[in-house]
């Protein structure tokens, strides 16, 4: 089965928070009080999405032959 899901997130803190996908290593900064649209797409029988969070990171993890998109303000950035 097929699954395609749209995630808002939004740093709410008074840092910029590093946004990281995993398995590909890509990081790019989230600025203070701004939001990313996070888009995955993948089969689920070949694995699940896991979300990370410490003070400072957020760590999205994709599993084997998903497909994460990263929109910021309407614009793809990953």
């Amino acid at each position: 089965m097929r699954l395609k899901q749209k995630i808002i997130y939004k740093n709410s803190s008074n840092n910029k928070i590093k946004l990281v996908l995993e398995p590909w290593g890509e990081e790019y900064s989230v600025e203070s009080n701004s939001e990313v649209e996070i888009i995955i797409e993948g089969d689920l029988e070949k694995g699940y999405l896991i979300i990370e969070s410490d003070n400072d990171s957020l760590i999205i993890y994709g599993w084997q032959g998903s497909l994460i998109q990263i929109f910021k303000d309407g614009e793809l950035i990953f």
